[in-house]
This record gives C-alpha cells, structure tokens and sequence, in this order.
C-alpha cells in the first residue's frame, strides 16, 4: 500500500485453507503436524495485527472429528483469538442471515459474554461438511461455543443465494461472500441454471471490495468435476479458493471476468503427492477502498518433504535393463535417489524449534516390466530413523495403453478398464465418483443397476470414503430401496414385467431427491422415535385385549364341544395400527382357525389326539419366535407376530394358567402343558 494511505482504514486479513486438523492423529511420527502448523498461523495472527483469520474450508480432516482433535482445535482458539485487544471492524449485515448456529444470532465479538480479540470468519470443505444426524458440522460445534463465525452454508440445493457478510472499517467497505462446499457436478447445473444468486449491496451506499471464498476444485479433472472461474460473476475483485492442496498464493488475474485468484493450498501434506510438496504458505490480504496487496507468509513449521520421479523406460540403456539381475539393479539406483533426497530435504529446515525434522520422502519409480519391482516395504525399513514415512516412500507406477473396446464383459474388466482410462497417479487425489461413473459405462446392460444410479451410487461412496460419513449408505440405501417399493406398488407391473419397470424407477430416480431425504433425516428419526412410542403402547393395548378375549373363550370351553372362533380386532384400531412401524397391517389379513375335530383337547404348544400320541410332534417354531405349534387361535400375520411380541412375555404365565384353569372346568383329564416358546 502506498504511504499516504491512513492504515486506519486498511483491513488487514490473515487468509488460509485446508488445515485437515486431525490428519493422521494417531501416527507416532506425524500425529502432531497438523496442530503445529495451525498454532503457527494463529501465531502470525497475533504477531501481524490482523482484523480478522479467513479460513477456506477443511478445517478438519474428517467430518466427526475426534474428541482429541477438538480438544486441541478449541484450546488454540482460546489461546490466540481471546482477549482485550479491540475490534476495529464494524458489521453491517444482518448477521442472523449471515451466520449458522451462532450465539444470539451475532458474529462472536458482539457477543457481552465473550472477549474476542482476533474473529475467525470460515466456510465449511468437503471433509468437514454436515453430515449425520441432525446434519451438523463441526463447525456448528465452535460456532455455538462462540470460537468462529461460520457462514456460507446453503440450506436448499435446488437454489443458493449468497447473502455477503458486510464489514467497514474507516474508509473501506468489504463484502465478503462465501460459499461452502457443494458437490461440483451439482454446483455446476446451478451455475448453469442460473440458480445461483449473489446479493450484492447498493451502489449508493459506497464503494465495495468485493472478496469471495470458496471450496471447490479448481483444476479441470473432467466434464463437470470443477467450478472453472468465468462461473462466478464479474463484479468480484478477489477469489480465495480452498479444496486445491498446491499453494499459489499470488493472486492471478481472469483475463475474462477481470478479477483475481488466489489458492494459499493446505497447510499440511495430506498425500505424496508432487503438488504437496510446493513450499507452503499463508496469505496477509490488506484492503483498502477497491484495492488491495497480497503478502505471502512461509510457513515455518512444516514437515520437510521431496518429491521425485524416474522413468526406468528412459534409463534402460544406462542401467543395463535388458540383462542381468534387473531387480538388483533398480534397487541400487533408488537407493541413490532416496539418499540424495534426503540431503536434498535438509534445505527445508528452518530452525524454527516446533518444526519436525524427519522428512517425507516420495519416490515414483514408471516400470514397464514386474521384473523391476522390489518390495518397497521391506527396502523402507532401513530409512526407519532417516524419513517420517518409510512404509510409503517408494511408489510403483504402471501405465497400461489399451486400445479403445479392448476390454470385455466381465466385471473384473471393467474395473481395469475404468481404472485405466483414469490414468491417475495413485499418490494424487482420485475421485471415487470417477470411477464409478467409468465403471458402469464399461459393464453390459445385463449387469446395470436396477435401483440405485451410478451418481447415487458415487454420492454415497463419496460420503463413506471422503467424509467419513459411516450412516450414509444406510440413509441413501433405504430411500432408495422404499421409492422402489413405492413404485411398484402404484405400477403393479406383471412378473415378466418387474425388470422393466424398475428400469423406469431408475431413469426417474434423481440425485437431488436422495439429497433430500438426507437432509430430512434428522427430523424423520425424531418422528419414528415418537410413532416407535406410541405404536408400542397400541400394541399392547391390542394384545392385552386380545389375551383377555382368549382367556374367556378357554373359560367357557365347558358349556360347548366346538372351540369358538377369537374375535377379530375392529378395524379403526387395526387402522391405526398399520401407521407405526411395529404393526404394519391389520387384523382382517389373519386368516380364521380351523375347527379343531370332536373329541381334540386344545394345547397351547400343539393340538393332540388319541392316534396322535404316539406320533411325532409336528415341528415348528416356539412361541417366543412368533408363532404355536398349530396353535387353536387364528394363524398370525408377519406383522401381528411382530406386535405380539412386545407383550408375549408378559403374557406367557396367564395363558398358561388360563389353559390349565379351562381344562380343569370341564372335569377332563388335562393334557401336559408344555411352554415350548423358546424351544425350536
């Protein structure tokens, strides 16, 4: 900034993203790395001065962090961001609309019963995105402690609008937009169908800088896996852009829509890959009216880390490749390489006194031939006390050129061929939904999904294998699964017709309704736990009734030879019944018991009669699993079985009593009762 700006009127922001807190906690060597470098950036803002700590998403590695990865997160936050010193940013903003889960609806400064010094503004990433029961981040957890101010989650997929964050401090007026992560190809179609909404402010009220953060990929990886920037809109000055791990902290200028972008990258290595081992740095963004200056800021802190790769097809003639003890060969050469990496590492110390010191060595070794392969966990251990990561540093590549419709039928070719066609390095970030999509475009018709999607199928693989997300497959599954039995209930299609209109369901079945219903989840478990309730109530109710029915009959056995037939429940209360999830059905599907023949005693295990005796039990199953031994009373439904057992226990002693007390009534030998319900 030049010298005659009053820095009263400059904002000052410490900008960073992707911090993965929590990443590889429970590795002896690395455990701590993540909350090393965190404390350092918190550190730079306090020694630095800022306004306020912009966060690009990602802050934590997974979406249910650990309770130590939380412990920590929060002791730094109170560490460094609370205390006296004042807050010179005014917010003009309807901060209810801006700010999800947060105290009293206002950013955390305003808060009387917080001292705030430094605020922490954040958007939440795809690894720390809501999830789970009640659709929470870990976000909403320090929001509603007051440690950050969160903003920029959406709450309806089908339309996004970005309501800004508007700040003033003297002179400069900053609208602040966020966008936390939303599936790309989803986030595409929006841009595309102009459904995504910026509210900016009036021009009459002044000059704005405009700033935007996002969480997307940035690189092109395929049709519709990333937001390109001629997306956003024209009117923005700068764009800081999470998700992407390589740093490139100097802004670059979009020769189309004639703003800047900015991608700090993560604090952390995440993976080997060759973009991870850029120097790594945080961003001090100063603002002043329409302009603004961004000074990089090294990361001291971070685990020193070398990346190299070698081509064995370009070192055939000076190996010798092509005689001899080729694995023998290889092996010595990486060993060459390993070792120069390792003094090449030594550069990167600091002497900062938190740094780590054993490197992260990755060697790519492109091998055409197996011959060339080594075991590379076995040549690790030898780097135990040398390098941070001995078990991962060697990896083999191969790449596999396959002529197009070379692959066949068969499943297990069809991975190989959508694995190829992919041809991604394994130590960079591959993404499921890639695959999957690949895969099912290579299987036969015969072999397709009949229920779920491909794209459904990639949401769900995402959530478990990106997130961590463990109840997604369950909640998408069972959508699924019921949309189809809803529709093949409505069509009634004929049994050579069920493949076909399943294959109607699945062209009709969307990736936004399943979205949907995840979002719902909270709220239907809320209900079902109510309606599990009350259904339990009305089922004992009815069975109550019913067992006292039983018993009258049993009572009066004596006046009549015939066993009369068990009143059927009425149907407003079977009706009601059928609501709740324990008695889906009602009476009127229980068919009526047979008429037991003259001169039969009824039992409550089996009905038994003079040329019976010495015959073999009919088997069956026992009471306690639903159902008599060809009991006397009416033959029960699935779903009557399952009410019946909430009481069967209760119910045992007085139907045997009843039993015993009827036989006794009619002055007949009484047959031996036998309570069969837990035999088999």
């Amino acid at each position: 900034m030049s010298e005659e700006v009053n820095t009263e009127d400059v904002l000052r922001i410490l900008v960073a993203t992707d911090n993965h807190l929590g990443y590889a906690e429970k590795n002896a060597v690395r455990g701590d790395d993540s909350f090393i470098t965190f404390e350092e950036i918190l550190q730079m803002a306090v020694q630095e001065d800022v306004d306020f700590i912009l966060l690009g998403g990602d802050l934590f590695h997974d979406a249910v962090p650990s309770q130590n990865t939380l412990h920590n997160c929060m002791k730094l936050l109170r560490r460094y961001t609370f205390g006296d010193k004042p807050i010179n940013i005014e917010m003009l903003s309807d901060q209810a609309v801006n700010f999800h889960n947060a105290v009293s609806d206002t950013v955390n400064y305003e808060d009387p019963n917080l001292n705030v010094s430094i605020p922490v503004f954040s958007i939440h990433g795809n690894h720390d995105d809501p999830s789970g029961f009640g659709q929470l981040s870990s976000l909403d957890l320090l929001s509603v402690n007051g440690l950050i101010n969160y903003f920029g989650r959406w709450t309806d997929l089908t339309k996004v609008t970005i309501n800004p964050i508007l700040l003033r401090k003297g002179e400069t007026q900053l609208a602040l937009y966020g966008l936390s992560h939303i599936h790309d190809a989803r986030l595409v179609r929006l841009f595309e169908d102009f459904k995504v909404n910026f509210v900016c402010p009036a021009s009459e009220e002044g000059e704005w800088f405009h700033l935007m953060v996002l969480h997307q990929n940035h690189a092109d990886r395929g049709p519709k896996t990333n937001i390109p920037e001629h997306a956003l809109p024209e009117f923005l000055n700068l764009v800081i852009w999470g998700h992407e791990h390589d740093c490139h902290i100097i802004p670059n200028l979009n020769g189309i829509r004639d703003f800047y972008v900015s991608q700090p990258g993560s604090s952390v290595a995440t993976s080997l890959a060759e973009g991870e081992a850029l120097k790594k740095y945080v961003g001090l963004l100063e603002i002043y009216k329409t302009r603004f200056q961004m000074k990089p800021l090294p990361l001291q802190t971070v685990r020193p880390f070398v990346f190299d790769s070698v081509d064995l097809a370009t070192m055939t003639e000076e190996l010798k490749l092509d005689e001899g003890d080729v694995q023998n060969k290889v092996i010595a050469m990486a060993k060459e390489r390993v070792e120069s990496m390792i003094i090449k590492a030594k550069a990167q110390i600091t002497g900062h006194p938190n740094q780590p010191q054993l490197p992260l060595i990755r060697l790519r070794i492109i091998f055409s031939n197996e011959e060339q392969m080594f075991n590379a966990i076995r040549f690790g251990q030898s780097y135990n006390e040398q390098v941070a990561n001995p078990a991962d540093m060697i990896h083999f590549k191969k790449v596999i050129k396959r002529a197009k419709g070379e692959y066949s039928d068969f499943d297990n070719e069809a991975l190989r061929g959508a694995l190829d066609n992919i041809q991604v390095d394994m130590g960079s970030e591959m993404k499921i939904e890639n695959f999957i999509e690949r895969y099912f475009q290579e299987i036969p018709a015969k072999r397709q999904l009949k229920v779920l999607t491909p794209k459904i199928l990639s949401e769900m693989c995402n959530r478990i294998v990106e997130k961590g997300d463990i109840t997604a497959a369950e909640g998408i599954i069972k959508h699924c699964k019921d949309s189809a039995l809803e529709h093949l209930l409505e069509t009634l299609p004929a049994d050579d017709e069920v493949e076909a209109s399943l294959v109607d369901f699945n062209s009709k079945l969307t990736l936004d309704d399943v979205l949907k219903s995840l979002e719902n989840v909270g709220s239907k478990v809320k209900a079902n736990t109510s309606s599990f309730s009350l259904t339990s109530t009305l089922s004992r109710s009815k069975q109550s009734t019913r067992v006292s029915e039983l018993n009258t009959a049993l009572d009066n056995q004596h006046d009549s030879e015939e066993e009369p037939r068990p009143k059927k429940a009425s149907k407003p209360q079977a009706k009601a019944a059928a609501n709740f999830f324990l008695d889906d059905s009602d009476e009127s599907d229980a068919e009526p018991a047979p008429q037991p023949a003259k001169g039969t005693k009824a039992t409550r295990g089996r009905k038994t009669t003079k040329t019976e005796t010495n015959t073999k039990p009919i088997a069956g199953r026992g009471r306690g699993r639903g159902r008599g031994r060809g009991a006397a009373v009416a033959a029960p439904t699935r779903s009557t079985r399952q009410a019946l057992d909430v009481s069967v226990n209760t119910t045992r002693s007085t139907l045997l009593e009843s039993l015993a007390r009827a036989h006794a009534q009619r002055g007949t030998k009484s047959a031996q009762v036998i309570d069969i319900s837990d035999s088999e």
